[in-house]
């Protein structure tokens, strides 16, 4: 059979021909799978790139740093650039001033003019992002409608741009655009996967908001520490101040007040007649009254440092409402103002166990108010009650007046410190009088407050409860002393102010006592060294030598004078004072001006440590 070479070589070229084209299209789709796996292996390896760099940052510009440096080098495009989210009077993207400009290029114009912008919500590729919240890609700059930089990126040769968010929850708080010399369509692998990166760093950003967060608020909490501690340096500097003043006040006030009070106590002891006994009663009245009043408000500061106590004794309530009548009606007429005492809830002989001075202080504060308050012409009543259950008392006192009163707003703030009504301003008040009588009743487990009459008059009242006392008595104590002694208590005082010395003269030379005066520590622990003393009274603040510092002397000579009994009497008497005192050694502290019944238990005292070892004496 003949062939035809020609029609078998033409089939064999078709033949040869599909076998070229398929192997092509198999070299193709080879060549296209080889480059997809490639192009998807880069991906990762960007990916994890930055997710390590993410992880690793302590700084979010850091991680927007490196972010522009591998997403450029990925893609192949020469300029990066990020914006941040910036909040003012609106929400804008600024430039972070972060770039990434590969070496040979020349960019700067476009650099410098971006820097410039801000972009609010869908204004310019920066905003587009922001309001979409998606990556947008832009083929070519130099002919889009809305990108504002098209002018300087056409001198500069960009043509091609894609940005995509940086997301934090619903938030875009970053914008990162890229840039290309050539027109690219939009490549949708790559915006997948810089979305991805865009969650990552998401997180960068918001650990760093965190932080920077947790920052400002340790560091305001540092600013607040120190400022408390400057304040609480300020408060404790105003309080030794504080201190020191109310140490000095109390001691100028007190050394010319143990004079009067003292000097009176003489002279009540000396023949009077009816009406200079009176005189004399008024006084002394005064005087312990103006005493209880200097102890309050020294006590004012322990009122602030929740700190107050009470002191407490057996007194008469009648008798001291009574005193309280004769020291201030006077006044009152005055003012001509009817002040009237009614004590008709109180029973008879009415002694309670309680805290003498602040009960009395109280109703002096609350009377002198009211007074101030008084029309000419009015009446002022003060009255007190005392209802008894077993062995305690519930006493009311109530000032009752006929004043303005006190509105219903500023009664809630009235008892507070330096709290004052405008009518208080007015009448020179100092805003102090009611705290402290609030504090008094708080240190007695009682009560105060202010309120109405049924016809309408301004009350203010307290209340508190005490301990029912024995019957008070009064007991000479000269006759004590002499009940009690068969010789003179021999007692050296050593006091530097000479009406001081004065009134311990007046005050114990009529019980028999054989005082020896000397001016100053020194020379008390000289008389020590030569005579024996029942009893030795010593200031505190003298020449030469102070009375701590004496009595420590007069405790190092042991035997006889070790085991003198040793009082400061002082007019400096704050805790820190007596710790001071107690720790040189003394066996007590008597206050100045001289409560004459602690000074006469000081002697008696000394007398029955006389009495003691002498009656063994006889025995034997």
């Amino acid at each position: 059979m003949e062939v035809d070479h020609d029609d078998y070589t033409t089939r064999l070229e078709r033949r040869l021909q599909r076998e070229r084209a398929a192997r092509r299209a198999a070299e193709a789709i080879v060549e296209g799978s080889t480059r997809e796996l490639f192009l998807r292996a880069e991906r990762l390896r960007l990916l994890e790139t930055i997710a390590v760099a993410c992880n690793l940052s302590q700084d979010a510009d850091a991680a927007l740093k490196t972010t522009l440096e591998q997403v450029c080098g990925f893609t192949g495009w020469p300029v990066g650039h990020a914006y941040v989210r910036k909040h003012g009077r609106r929400v804008v993207m600024a430039s972070t001033r972060l770039w990434w400009v590969r070496d040979n290029e020349d960019a700067a114009d476009f650099c410098s003019r971006s820097e410039s912008f801000t972009f609010t919500a869908g204004v310019g590729l920066p905003g587009r992002v922001m309001a979409e919240k998606t990556p947008v890609w832009i083929p070519d700059v130099t002919i889009a409608d809305n990108f504002l930089r098209t002018e300087v990126a056409k001198q500069c040769g960009l043509r091609a741009a894609f940005a995509f968010p940086v997301m934090v929850g619903r938030e875009v708080a970053a914008v990162l655009e890229f840039f290309s010399y050539k027109v690219a369509e939009p490549d949708e692998a790559i915006l997948r996967t810089m979305a991805q990166i865009g969650v990552q760093l998401g997180r960068v950003i918001e650990r760093s908001r965190a932080e920077a967060e947790a920052k400002a608020r340790n560091a305001k909490l540092e600013r607040m520490v120190k400022e408390a501690e400057a304040q609480r340096v300020a408060a404790e500097a105003a309080n030794r101040a504080k201190s020191a003043f109310l140490a000095v006040t109390s001691h100028e006030v007190r050394t010319p007040l143990n004079a009067v009070l003292g000097l009176t106590e003489g002279l009540a002891r000396t023949p009077l007649s009816p009406r200079q006994q009176s005189l004399v009663d008024g006084v002394r009245e005064s005087g312990g009254m103006l005493l209880r009043l200097l102890n309050a408000v020294l006590d004012l500061a322990q009122i602030e440092a929740g700190k107050m106590s009470a002191h407490m004794g057996t007194f008469d309530l009648g008798g001291a409402m009574d005193a309280v009548g004769r020291v201030w009606t006077p006044r009152a007429k005055e003012m001509g103002v009817d002040l009237i005492i009614d004590l008709d809830g109180l029973p008879d002989d009415c002694a309670l166990v309680s805290d003498k001075g602040k009960i009395e202080q109280t109703m002096v504060n609350l009377l002198s108010n009211a007074l101030k308050f008084s029309p000419e012409g009015s009446e002022l009543v003060l009255a007190v009650s005392a209802e008894r259950t077993r062995d305690r008392y519930q006493v009311r006192v109530e000032i009752i007046d006929q004043g303005p009163g006190v509105s219903p707003e500023d009664r809630a703030r009235i008892f507070e410190a330096f709290e004052q009504t405008d009518s208080g301003r007015q009448v020179g008040g100092t805003g102090l009088g009611l705290a402290i009588c609030a504090g008094n009743m708080a240190s007695l487990g009682g009560t105060i407050g202010q309120d109405e009459t049924p016809d309408g008059r301004c009350r203010f009242w307290f209340e508190f409860p005490a301990e029912a006392g024995a019957a008070v008595q009064d007991v000479d104590p000269v006759d004590v002393l002499e009940a009690s002694m068969d010789r003179p208590l021999r007692v050296l005082a050593a006091e530097d102010n000479a009406a001081n010395r004065q009134v311990l003269q007046v005050l114990l030379e009529p019980l028999g006592v054989e005082l020896t005066l000397v001016e100053d520590g020194l020379a008390a622990v000289e008389a020590v060294q030569v005579n024996a003393f029942d009893l030795i009274l010593m200031d505190a603040s003298m020449p030469r030598m102070d009375g701590a510092e004496a009595v420590r002397a007069i405790r190092a000579m042991g035997g006889l004078p070790r085991e003198m009994p040793i009082f400061m009497l002082t007019a400096n008497v704050f805790a820190e004072d007596v710790s001071r005192y107690r720790a040189a050694g003394v066996d007590g502290v008597l206050k100045k001006p001289i409560e004459v019944g602690e000074l006469f238990a000081a002697l008696a005292g000394a007398a029955a440590r006389v009495e003691q070892p002498e009656a063994m004496e006889k025995a034997g």
